[in-house]
């Protein structure tokens, strides 16, 4: 009976404006509301306003490839998947995004996955091993050796920087300080250590020289272009180039980007990126602190009040910014974290355990006292978009509104009511689909690819809200809406409000 009930749409009409059956238009709004739930809600007995509004980004490693895994991982809400190629081939990574994207169209899923690519930059790794791993004792020498080709062991590995840079007494970390050594001897190719303490050794591991600043690196390598080249080629969503020092190496990136539309994301993981960071974070699309490699390079005593810093400023600027590295650590072994880091053999239960996380996190946060304390911090004076954006927020609350749509083309509209943090949904419709993912990395936003026609977008997207039980008919919305003009994003020109008529 539910697949035959009937429903009165314009696109449904027949030629002489009569009604006519829709098979099965129940069914998808039953099945769109399902996986909205189970990727969205923290639980199956939450409201439907109560989303979880914290994203999961998820690196694709050997343990989660499979076209089975990936799909497990979207409806377990996985919100970006991350391919690193500093660790895996094009061939890996296009296969990757070939099965997530063919889950998403063969299941006609409403999830909106953006695909994230991270690139080295200038950051100086291990070479590569005989084997998988290597065990280091402490106490033992060690040598690293100036020879990329040198196939490495337990007795000595190759490095990426070949210059000379260290002095006996010098500490180098690897692998974010899990392994460190001394340096007690200058040899005419290579470093003589001695390892501090006991511990494997991967390869293409990041290496700290926390007392030396290396600058003539260059921002892109020859692999960086390469890989940079793959990553627009395969209409990535992101990508991310590590250990970014300055505004120069941001702009450095964009050049080899040109006119794509992927978005920049700058990892911090170094005092030159901390020390420039107010320039960076202006001119890049989004933000990665690396906890793990930015406390092998400054105090470790220090990135907390950093990263709460650089969070600080990434928000007030409307961008979105990820913490990453030594998440839920202990989970790569263990089917429960033993504290609180994970990754590797338990990959669904990371997915679960982080939305648990982040839902306790959410629940104990006030965000209407966030909102009012950004709408003080907010330089002035600010641009009317950001003035239509705070006021639909702050409109929203007034009126008690049940959901904000926001009508976007690149997104800037969307992103500057998000960053806000209204208490209630974010609908972010656009007709441009890689927006619509890109937008998925967004606190709190609820992305929608609308591909109907322009001029009833308005009542679509509160069609679409009304079916996926965000909203109901008779509660009002707060509509913002906003236009590109030349290469500006975030141009709201419109708020208006509506109540949700009955479909």
């Amino acid at each position: 009976m539910v697949a035959t009930q009937k429903r009165t749409h314009p696109a449904h009409l027949d030629g002489k404006g009569k009604t006519r059956v829709i098979v099965g238009i129940q069914v998808k709004i039953l099945r769109n509301r399902t996986a909205f739930r189970t990727m969205h809600l923290y639980s199956s007995g939450a409201k439907s306003s109560d989303i979880l509004r914290t994203k999961i980004i998820c690196t694709i490693g050997p343990a989660s490839c499979s076209k089975e895994t990936i799909g497990k991982l979207v409806e377990a809400g996985m919100n970006v998947a991350r391919l690193n190629l500093t660790h895996c081939t094009h061939d890996f990574a296009a296969k990757v995004i070939r099965d997530l994207r063919l889950y998403l169209d063969e299941t006609k899923s409403i999830a909106e996955v953006a695909i994230w690519i991270d690139i080295n930059g200038p950051k100086v790794r291990s070479g590569r091993l005989a084997s998988k791993y290597v065990t280091l004792e402490a106490g033992d020498y060690f040598e690293f050796v100036n020879d990329e080709n040198l196939i490495g062991d337990n007795k000595r590995v190759a490095t990426t920087y070949t210059k000379q840079l260290l002095r006996v007494g010098d500490q180098i970390y690897i692998d974010d300080g899990l392994l460190s050594f001394t340096v007690v001897e200058r040899l005419e190719n290579s470093i003589k250590c001695k390892v501090n303490n006991s511990g494997e050794l991967g390869e293409n591991k990041g290496i700290n020289f926390p007392r030396h600043v290396i600058e003539d690196l260059p921002a892109v390598s020859e692999k960086d272009k390469a890989d940079i080249a793959f990553a627009v080629a395969q209409g990535v969503d992101f990508i991310s180039v590590s250990c970014i020092r300055s505004v120069q190496d941001v702009q450095a990136v964009r050049h080899y980007l040109g006119s794509s539309n992927v978005k920049l994301l700058a990892k911090i993981e170094n005092q030159r990126g901390v020390d420039n960071y107010e320039s960076i974070v202006q001119l890049a699309d989004g933000i990665v602190i690396d906890r793990g490699y930015l406390g092998a390079e400054i105090d470790v005593d220090l990135v907390t009040v950093a990263q709460k810093k650089m969070i600080v400023k990434a928000n007030v600027a409307g961008k979105p910014i990820i913490v990453a590295n030594q998440i839920l650590e202990s989970m790569k072994t263990n089917p429960r974290p033993a504290r609180s880091e994970a990754a590797g053999s338990y990959v669904l239960e990371c997915v679960q355990q982080m939305r648990r996380i982040a839902y306790q996190a959410e629940k104990n946060t006030d965000y209407n006292d966030y909102s009012i304390k950004m709408m003080r911090n907010v330089p002035r004076p600010i641009s009317v978009s950001e003035s239509i954006a705070s006021s639909a927020v702050q409109c929203a609350r007034q009126v008690d509104a049940a959901i904000i749509i926001c009508v976007t083309e690149r997104g800037g509209t969307a992103r500057l009511v998000a960053k806000y943090r209204p208490q209630i949904p974010v609908v972010a419709v656009t007709m441009v689909p890689s927006t619509a993912r890109q937008l998925n990395v967004n606190f709190g936003m609820v992305s929608y690819h609308y591909k109907g026609q322009e001029d009833s977008v308005i009542n679509e997207s509160l069609r679409y809200a009304v079916e996926l039980g965000l909203c109901k008919p008779g509660q009002i919305a707060v509509i913002t809406s906003g236009q590109v003009i030349g290469f500006t994003e975030g141009t709201t020109t419109k708020m208006q409000l509506a109540q949700v008529p009955s479909f």
